[in-house]
């Protein structure tokens, strides 16, 4: 007996380090090696400057997601930058920057947003898409009337035309553009510095009110400088710590109104179920990581344990705004969410433009899974079937401007399955799906005129669909 129990333990020993040692071959392969920056204290700004665009010619060594063309572009774009150092503005600068990360054309991948951003200046407002088109939800407290309009007009260009025109500042694919741009509307020094419009502090607005008045409104830059943060929270009514350590008094969408929603209720929780009509269930999830309390397994685990004991008639999973993590996390749980409806019954998985990496896993896992009874539901995701991630957060700061890139090391290809070890993420290799081509089923984006009136847009799309399905299976 002793003999048997020592040969049990040298196996689940051996196991463990075969486990352990696989685990950490995956962290050192997907690590990215950023370069050690070693340059002396720079004289002039133009120094300071050629020494940051010396050390971000190395980001591909970082960046695996580069192909031989775009890396020639990338170099190219850098000569560029080099040869105009000293006669370029700061926004300038940092847009070349921007332009350079952006080259791989992949979301994951180049400049910190939040961190470019916060190098430029900032308008009295801040912007959002929605179906409806772009809107102020946030204004200076003296500009608290502007608050719902839609933009018909910056500077004298539909906002429609102006933000495809900001691509080459953008990795990822269009959806990704689009809810981003918005951030840009509200520092207009990169839109100046990228040569679209004439003012680096001052701009016109043709606006449209929420009761359909027409006005013209000039804006100028804050003297105090708001920082900014993602395009999903500016969404949501609430106050954020950015706006209170600003020292101005910004206002936001009335949140009486806004709370009645379902993308827009509890703002604080990460979070949320509830029942909807005909006996549907609501899954809402803001992460693919944790709350304060648990972790997203946990959360999700306790859902399924009760649909797994009383199937619902369908179910709704809210990605909307949902940024990412670890799909790990909700893996096993979408691997069986077609179990968690009744027969017949249908899964929708809603999402946006801000339904981002891990989150966009998570919706594939369960588009798969669902097979026939999933619905596709809301506006186009924020990456494609195919892309790059991984990374582990790591970044790539200039020496001097401390402007942060980001690295991507492992490609995901969840349309036909990711099978080349010498690219792939080694998890997916184990645990993807094939899902196929992509596309929502039933369009149904969150309009502004809605959200503001307390209406989601795409929770009544889905409720009327349900509505319609059960009067056709009696």
């Amino acid at each position: 007996m002793k003999r048997v129990l020592l040969i049990l333990l040298v196996v689940l020993v051996l196991a463990g380090s075969l486990v352990g040692g696989g685990l950490g071959l995956m962290m050192w392969r997907f690590t990215p090696d950023i370069p050690e920056a070693n340059f002396p204290e720079p004289a002039t700004l133009v120094e300071a400057r050629l020494q940051d665009l010396d050390y971000l010619r190395r980001f591909p060594e970082a960046d695996r997601s580069f192909s031989p063309a775009q890396l020639s572009a990338f170099n190219a774009l850098i000569d560029d930058l080099e040869a105009r150092a000293q006669t370029m503005s700061e926004a300038q600068f940092v847009m070349g920057v921007s332009a350079a990360g952006a080259i791989p054309e992949n979301g994951h991948s180049g400049v910190s947003l939040r961190g470019t951003l916060n190098r430029l200046n900032s308008l009295p407002v801040r912007f959002a898409w929605f179906g409806d088109g772009l809107h102020i939800v946030r204004a200076h407290a003296q500009h608290a009337e502007l608050i719902g309009a839609r933009v018909a007009a910056y500077e004298g260009m539909a906002p429609e035309e102006l933000y495809p025109k900001m691509d080459p500042y953008f990795g990822g694919n269009a959806a990704f553009l689009r809810t981003n741009s918005a951030l840009f509307f509200a520092a207009p020094a990169s839109l100046h510095a990228a040569g679209l419009i004439d003012q680096p502090d001052r701009v016109t607005l043709d606006l449209v009110s929420l009761n359909g008045e027409t006005m013209s409104q000039p804006l100028s830059v804050e003297t105090q400088k708001t920082e900014f943060f993602s395009s999903a929270r500016i969404k949501v009514a609430k106050a954020h710590e950015a706006e209170e350590q600003s020292g101005h008094d910004w206002r936001f969408l009335d949140p009486a109104m806004t709370q009645k929603t379902w993308y827009g209720r509890s703002p604080d929780e990460v979070f949320w179920t509830d029942t909807l009509d005909f006996g549907g269930v609501y899954w809402r999830m803001r992460n693919i990581v944790a709350d304060d309390t648990q972790s997203a397994a946990e959360w999700l685990e306790t859902q399924a344990k009760i649909l797994r004991a009383q199937p619902a008639p369908y179910l709704v999973l809210d990605l909307r705004g949902n940024g990412g993590g670890d799909y790990t996390q909700a893996m096993s749980v979408m691997r069986e969410i077609d179990e968690l409806v009744a027969p017949k019954g249908r899964v929708y998985i809603l999402t946006d433009e801000d339904t981002f990496s891990a989150a966009i896993v998570t919706a594939f896992y369960a588009l798969h899974a669902a097979g026939e009874a999933a619905v596709l539901t809301g506006a186009p995701m924020g990456d494609n079937t195919q892309f790059w991630a991984e990374g582990g957060g790591k970044a790539m700061s200039l020496p001097n401007s401390q402007i942060r890139l980001y690295a991507s090391t492992g490609y995901h290809d969840w349309e036909n399955g990711c099978r080349d070890w010498s690219r792939c993420f080694w998890m997916n290799i184990a645990f993807d799906v094939a899902v196929g081509p992509v596309s929502v089923d039933l369009p149904a984006p969150l309009r502004l005129s809605d959200y503001a009136r307390g209406v989601d847009s795409a929770i009544e799309a889905v409720l009327a669909a349900e509505a319609a399905h059960a009067n056709a299976n009696g």
